[in-house]
């Protein structure tokens, strides 16, 4: 199985298990617990394969604890950090999960265990509370110690299913590329107050990338705002290990993410000796000075928050500020962030942070750090990202790159907000891998690019008050040179006519069901009398976990899929090439991967196949109607809590379908088929007409709106 399949596969299975274990919990709180077992197995899992040392006659798991002797304890928690006892051990403890009735206890008491195992050691500080957010005793867990016990045995039992392999011939950091598919996928899914500060792995990935650049070697990386530590990882994923020579640093004011962050250390397989993760607020009390200077600093710091700035007379005095010669306005503190990261910054080094465009161009005290950052030429680029790249927000935010080291008394803007970089996936912007190396391309070229990149000289820029926005200086395309209006007003004429004639299809249609012949046909079928009603299960075999269908959505897809919404992808004929199967999700028909059309991924363990038994009395086109008609009634509603919509197997077996005789049936799908096919049609032109009459609008907007600037008094 290739990496991609593989990590494809382990995500879904993981996911599933987020989902079915979580019940009434908040995802983005029940994550603690989903997350907390993943890291439980890691530890487990690598710390057996260090004591077995490749041995094959060494059962690690299997031996008595009394086997352990101090001298072996103490080896292993120099060495690895802490210390598990066989007996502690995941395996052992998921054997017995389902019939523990001390479950949520015992659980308590190994996590204790192995954080008091490193106390007196150098690795104290990074064991110290790792567990302190899996709170087995939480009544979010359930009321009862049997409800506890329950969801805990379920989760584990879960994670306990997953296959990742063996560590040595993992083609990828399962582990740790499945924790951060949890987080990421919980933040997407809390809304603003799980993932504004997310930084996705995208955008993770092109951060990294800036910082690092042509640096062969660098001391240590800094991440001052560390979050869930996904930028600093992505630092490791893009180099060598050996690059990075010191290790990973970083601060965090969250104590849940702090931990986060250091258990994602350790499943990416970072020893604790090359970390140092620290809990505090960063800009009032700074506990990585003695680590400083950084060669390389990455971080995405909250927007616009709050912080105590001149209300503490002595942060003008502190080193971070003092040059700068002004603090941060109290009600945002963006630029005490950027001002902390050129402080700790080495001379060779490069800091990139992601940044609130108001703080570009507002004056007062900002104004004065941007003109202080300028004037000694700390700011290398400016890059604006496309909107809609982060969850929780659709703010369009800023790279700002700093460097001590430039050559030239000049600065890069770089407008990386237009289609050719980035892609719309689901309800977010993506960038993809050649989108980050089309903007680090540009970034290291240094070259003007029309329309994209820019190298203004500071002196312009103090011209300009200091204004780093990049439009200001980066040259937008006009939209009177983009569009070729005679192209486009003939395009909107044809656009018109098919509507037309789209429209006049349907009003034969609706015409045709006012029939004489149609309503005594309707008539008939109304009165029941020759319709049975049975259950899905009279009628086909239900099978869930049957195939992982990895076809993309395309003419080549094998089976019909159940699918929301009247698109042409949504549209049975696309899939019909086996007759007699339907897909149904497990998730009901707008989750899963059945409608996710950005995945490849559009059929897998969550679906259900539904095969017809007898294809010549039923004609599975009218199955296909009746289920996509009834879905509410089908998945039975909203689960509570804002869950996902599900169905279990023994709802879709006891579904109730009526059955018309199969004329009627055939009948049916031709009226059907002409309404959805002609209504799908209808709606795609609809859609193109209102994408060109915006560009229509622009374009005459632009040409009415835009005057010669040969008078204008300098």
């Amino acid at each position: 199985m290739t990496s991609i399949n593989q990590r494809a596969e382990l995500q879904a299975k993981i996911w599933k298990i987020a989902n079915d274990v979580r019940g009434s919990v908040d995802g983005w709180d029940f994550k603690q617990f989903v997350l907390g077992t993943l890291f439980y197995r890691f530890i487990s899992e690598n710390f057996t394969n260090y004591i077995e040392g490749g041995d094959e006659s060494v059962k690690y798991p299997s031996l008595s604890d009394d086997v352990i002797t101090p001298e072996i304890k103490d080896d292993a928690v120099k060495t690895k950090g802490y210390f598990i006892y066989p007996s502690q051990l995941f395996v052992n403890v998921a054997k017995t999960a389902n019939t523990n009735s001390n479950l949520n206890t015992d659980l308590k008491a190994i996590f204790d265990s192995i954080e008091s195992s490193a106390n007196g050691y150098p690795s104290e500080q990074d064991i110290k509370g790792l567990f302190a957010d899996f709170d087995t005793t939480s009544s979010r867990l359930g009321n009862t110690v049997e409800n506890k016990n329950s969801r805990l045995a379920s989760v584990i039992k879960g994670v306990e299913e997953l296959n990742f392999g063996k560590f040595e011939e993992s083609e990828i950091e399962l582990f740790g590329d499945a924790y951060e598919f949890l987080i990421g996928n919980y933040a997407a899914n809390a809304g603003k107050s799980g993932g504004e500060f997310f930084t996705p792995v995208h955008v993770s990935k092109l951060i990294a990338q800036l910082a690092m650049h042509g640096q062969t070697t660098v001391n240590k990386i800094y991440d001052p705002a560390a979050g869930s530590g996904s930028l600093l990882l992505q630092a490791k994923k893009h180099f060598d290990d050996h690059i990075i020579e010191e290790g990973f640093f970083g601060q965090e004011v969250n104590h849940t993410t702090y931990n986060l962050a250091r258990m994602n250390m350790f499943l990416h397989n970072i020893n604790y000796d090359k970390f140092h993760i620290v809990l505090g607020d960063t800009l009032r009390n700074p506990q990585l000075a003695d680590e400083k200077p950084f060669d390389a600093i990455v971080s995405n710091p909250p927007y616009s928050v709050k912080w105590i700035g001149d209300a503490d007379p002595t942060m003008i005095n502190d080193d971070r500020f003092a040059p700068a010669g002004v603090l941060a306005p109290k009600s945002k503190a963006d630029f005490a962030f950027v001002l902390h990261c050129l402080s700790y910054l080495s001379s060779k080094g490069r800091a990139a942070l992601v940044c609130f465009p108001g703080i570009f161009y507002r004056g007062g005290a900002e104004q004065k750090i941007r003109k202080y950052l300028v004037d000694n030429n700390y700011v290398e680029t400016v890059i604006s990202l496309a909107p809609n790249l982060f969850y929780g927000t659709t703010i369009a935010v800023n790279l700002l790159v700093l460097s001590k080291h430039k050559a030239e008394n000049k600065t890069q803007f770089i407008d990386a907000s237009g289609e050719d970089f980035f892609k719309k996936v689901t309800n977010n912007n993506v960038m993809t891998d050649k989108h980050i190396a089309k903007v680090v391309e540009i970034f290291a070229s240094k070259e003007d690019i029309a329309h994209v990149a820019i190298s203004i000289d500071n002196s312009a820029i103090a011209e300009n008050d200091y204004n780093l926005t990049v439009s200001k200086y980066v040259e937008q395309i006009s939209i009177q040179q983009e569009i070729n209006i005679d192209d486009l007003n003939e395009d909107l004429y044809q656009t018109v006519n098919k509507i037309n004639s789209l429209r006049n299809d349907l009003n034969d249609l609706i015409e045709n069901f006012t029939e004489d012949n149609n309503i005594d046909f309707i008539s008939k079928l109304l009165d029941g009398s020759s319709v049975e009603w049975v259950t899905l299960s009279d009628i086909a075999t239900i099978t869930i976990g049957e195939f992982v269908h990895k076809s993309k959505q395309d003419d080549s897809a094998e089976y019909p899929v159940y699918n929301g919404g009247i698109t042409p992808t949504g549209y049975y004929s696309k899939y019909n090439n086996t007759g007699n199967k339907i897909i149904v999700s497990a998730r009901g028909a707008n989750a899963g991967f059945v409608n996710r059309i950005s995945t490849p991924y559009w059929a897998g363990n969550s679906c259900y196949s539904v095969g017809l038994i007898n294809p010549e009395k039923i004609n599975w086109i009218y199955i296909y109607y009746y289920l996509k008609g009834n879905e509410n009634q089908l998945i039975g509603g909203q689960q509570k809590g804002g869950g996902v919509p599900a169905v279990s197997k023994k709802q879709m077996e006891s579904f109730m379908i009526p059955i018309p005789p199969i004329d009627a049936q055939n009948r049916i799908v031709d009226l059907m088929d002409g309404l959805t096919r002609t209504t799908a049609d209808l709606e795609v032109k609809l859609q193109s007409e209102l994408e060109a009459r915006k560009r229509q609008y622009e374009f005459y907007r632009d040409i009415l709106l835009t005057f010669p600037k040969d008078n204008l008094e300098e």
